[in-house]
């Protein structure tokens, strides 16, 4: 197909967003669709590396307004589609939106944050008029949205994500020891200090068959350091920073532990399910579409550090229903969450 689609992102540092609208780029490049991107970040993100690899097409603009707004005209002149994927992307395109009226405007949101404060309801209201069609990628995020900001004439749609991964090899499992997982940034909303607080409530003994990795960093690395010496200091637990591959990410843990106060369709779920991971999750947002409670994991309620703990001595009395959830988690991301099915409904609405 003789079409051209410009993807929009606020950065290329790590976040599921980004890792996403790099897989759906070099999906749409195999399906015939001339496909790049456009990053408002730095030229030293780190996800630029992946993009090389890729031999995907980035333009990174990170200038002063009116040059980065003159750069990225140019850039996208001759695009049909302008797909933005952040709400601090649309901000910065409000004095240049009207110039766009001629390509086919997409905006999708990742998350469920309302963004209702004064500032994004007056962006949201002036914008809604230029774009075409909004996605979310989840019922959740779309109430929500719907809710603060309106936008009841445009249209819709719902889109699940998807991952393009590489071949996970898995290391080899130790029925008396399990590895545990967080992976996404540090900050308050991802709420890791649940899983500490879930790790005190355990006995010494459980605790020495219990190693945790965390991947990521953020504004609350510090406090999680902090709450480990003060609390956990002889517990094997790991703060490996920020991490792109995902070989290296999937392959060092059996269960990912997800604690977010609200999440959208999450993309880290998707892929430690991809690469046969077992998940324990809040059950908030598309948590529940994802993870199966008692199938291909668990769930428990935002914050209850309690139920948490509960749950990985489940897992260390029961090593089977580990490997059992974690191929279940794998089958059901290959049955329902292809990445050539979600950049086929995408390619449906760009044409439509």
């Amino acid at each position: 197909m003789n079409l051209s689609v410009t993807h929009l992102v606020s950065s290329l540092n790590f976040g599921g967003a980004e890792r996403f609208v790099i897989d759906l780029s070099q999906q749409q490049k195999d399906d015939g669709i001339n496909a790049n991107i456009i990053s408002f970040g730095t030229d030293t993100d780190p996800l630029l590396e992946q993009c090389k690899k890729n031999q995907l097409e980035v333009l990174t603009i990170n200038a002063i307004k009116l040059v980065a707004h003159y750069r990225f005209y140019i850039a996208v002149k001759d695009a049909d589609v302008v797909h933005i994927h952040s709400p601090h992307v649309l901000k910065f395109l409000v004095p240049i939106l009207p110039l766009l009226i001629s390509k086919k405007i997409i905006y999708t949101r990742h998350g469920a944050h309302p963004f209702n404060q004064r500032l994004w309801l007056i962006v949201h209201r002036f914008c809604q008029k230029y774009i075409d069609h909004i996605t979310f990628v989840s019922e959740e995020g779309k109430q929500i949205f719907t809710d603060n900001h309106g936008w009841h004439s445009k249209n819709k749609s719902v889109i699940d994500n998807a991952v393009r991964l590489p071949r996970i090899i898995k290391r080899q499992q130790n029925n008396k020891q399990i590895s545990l997982g967080s992976v996404g940034r540090m900050v308050d909303l991802k709420n890791q200090i649940c899983l500490l607080e879930a790790l005190t409530k355990l006995s010494m003994e459980e605790l020495q068959h219990i190693n945790l990795h965390f991947f990521g960093d953020g504004p609350c690395m510090g406090k999680l350091k902090t709450y480990q010496q003060q609390h956990l200091a002889d517990c094997s637990i790991y703060f490996h920073g920020s991490v792109a591959d995902r070989q290296k990410i999937y392959s060092s843990f059996d269960v990912l532990v997800v604690t977010s106060e609200t999440e959208g369709l999450s993309l880290v779920i998707i892929e430690a399910m991809a690469s046969e991971c077992c998940v324990i999750a809040t059950n908030v947002g598309g948590n529940p579409l994802l993870v199966s409670d008692n199938e291909t994991g668990w769930l428990f309620e935002y914050n209850d550090s309690t139920r948490l703990a509960n749950l990985i001595k489940r897992c260390l009395e029961d090593n089977n229903d580990v490997k059992a959830f974690a191929q279940k988690s794998k089958q059901k991301i290959s049955e329902q969450f292809s990445l050539s099915k979600c950049a086929q409904a995408y390619q449906n609405i760009y044409v439509d």
